[in-house]
């Protein structure tokens, strides 16, 4: 290397370092970004700037007004000043090595006079070397540390205030879920309460129907008694004419007769007992938590017809071409749905609307499909909907168990909750409890039933609709 190439050295690393300093801390640029007029800053001095000056906020450098606070990452930049740090680490380590062997007239100087004068390298008693700026440089580094201070106390300042904040707000957070909890145990204990009050309500008014019933019957009872007593006296009497009857006697037997026409018009009645809805405050509100129970198509009867949305199914009086396999109702008109439940609690909602015949429920996975026979107890879990003329009545299977209603059903909730072997069925206009079968111990998989029975004279051709969520 010549004499001329080692002499420019310093000045090359000198103009290497004006470009790659920040006009600001007049370091090395660290983390740079460059604003709309084209002057780079480090990031942390270039907000420094900004923070300590009021607005209209502007460059640093050329004091242009800048319209908002925009600036780009510069990573290029950052690079290169990282390289050139490096760079003059280096090139400080050369010398210190060729100034710690011998001291010559032509040693190189790699600092600025500006910026920090280097005097002199000489190696200390524990063998570290060391630089000894002059006076103005020491100046401007001390000026330099204490900006670092300064903004160090004022971040251990916000940190500090921070953290006493975050104490405060542990403190706080404790009390509010506090309150909270108490808040939550006050609602509900009103809630039981007034469930509670709902409950006994109800229950008083069972047993005041009750005992009204109870009335009803005795009173009936009463009657068939003394009823009974008068036609055994009569049937003794007509007996005892029978048997002493002469041609002379007409006339007893067609007074035997008008004293039985009476008794004859007397016809025995049973007495007619009600009891009131068994409405179940909030109902809905406690299922809220629906299932999105869809039907299988793999299992429809042949005749029966599903929407799209396999929402809805009906019977639609011709036979479609589909295969007979295993899971398919073959005599039956029922569909199973997609849904298999082993386990949670699970709610849904069936329109029934003005169908004469109807059937869902929940049955076992492994229920009989093909044949109609009677389902095995513990296979099927249904409610049957039977309207006859003006007579309409609810039926349970299996066993089968009636019980006539006043009113039709239009809308039916079935209810599972498949741990504590549970399931009821409830009529979901007046939110009133149909039937709740008694608790039984599942141990196989469950899944809802549906059947829209056959048409009937033209009537019954409604679908069931599984309502959405």
């Amino acid at each position: 290397m010549s004499i001329q190439e080692k002499t420019s050295t310093p000045d090359l690393m000198e103009s290497l370092r004006e470009e790659l300093t920040c006009f600001i801390c007049l370091d090395y640029f660290n983390s740079p970004v460059t604003t709309e007029c084209g002057h780079s800053f480090c990031l942390m001095c270039l907000l420094k700037s900004w923070e300590e000056h009021n607005t209209p906020l502007s460059c640093p450098e050329c004091w242009r007004t800048l319209g908002a606070p925009h600036f780009q990452a510069n990573e290029r930049l950052g690079r290169l000043a990282s390289i050139g740090r490096q760079l003059r680490s280096q090139v400080l380590q050369s010398e210190d090595e060729q100034s710690s062997c011998a001291r010559t007239p032509g040693a190189s100087r790699v600092f600025s006079d500006d910026e920090q004068s280097v005097i002199n390298f000489s190696t200390q008693s524990h063998g570290i070397n060391r630089a000894y700026f002059s006076s103005e440089a020491e100046e401007q580094h001390k000026e330099k540390l204490q900006d670092i201070l300064s903004l160090l106390r004022k971040k251990k300042k916000e940190a500090q205030a921070i953290l006493n904040h975050e104490k405060e707000r542990e403190v706080l957070c404790k009390e509010e879920t506090k309150t909270c909890k108490q808040v939550v145990v006050s609602e509900y204990m009103k809630m039981h309460q007034f469930l509670k009050e709902e409950e006994q309500l109800q229950l008083q008014l069972l047993e005041k129907e009750e005992k009204a019933n109870f009335k009803k019957l005795r009173e009936n009872e009463i009657h068939l008694t003394k009823q009974v007593k008068r036609l055994s006296k009569m049937i003794g009497r007509i007996e005892f004419t029978c048997q002493n009857l002469t041609l002379e006697s007409f006339e007893e037997v067609r007074g035997a007769m008008d004293r039985c026409e009476l008794l004859l018009l007397q016809c025995p009645e049973t007495t007619i007992t009600e009891l009131s809805l068994c409405r179940i405050t909030g109902m809905r509100d406690m299922l809220r938590k629906f299932s999105n129970v869809t039907l299988d198509p793999a299992t429809a009867n042949a005749y029966l017809v599903l929407s799209d949305d396999l929402k809805s199914v009906r019977y639609g009086g011709t036979r479609q071409q589909l295969p007979d396999n295993p899971e398919r109702f073959d005599q039956s008109a029922t569909v199973l749905g997609a849904q298999i439940f082993t386990c949670g609690r699970h709610y849904w909602e069936v329109e029934v609307g003005n169908k004469t015949e109807w059937e869902v429920g929940i049955c076992k996975d492994s229920v009989i499909r093909k044949g109609n026979l009677p389902k095995p107890p513990g296979d099927l879990f249904s409610l049957i909907g039977l309207k006859i003329g003006d007579d309409y009545s609810l039926w349970v299977s299996s066993p089968l168990k009636g019980q006539h209603v006043r009113e039709p059903v239009h809308k039916v909730g079935v209810f599972l909750d498949y741990e504590s072997g549970h399931i009821a069925f409830y009529n979901v206009t007046d939110e009133s409890l149909i039937y709740s079968f008694p608790s039984n111990a599942f141990h196989e998989a469950l899944r809802p039933i549906f059947s829209p029975c056959l048409p009937n004279e033209g009537t019954n051709t409604d679908p069931l609709i599984i309502c959405h969520i």
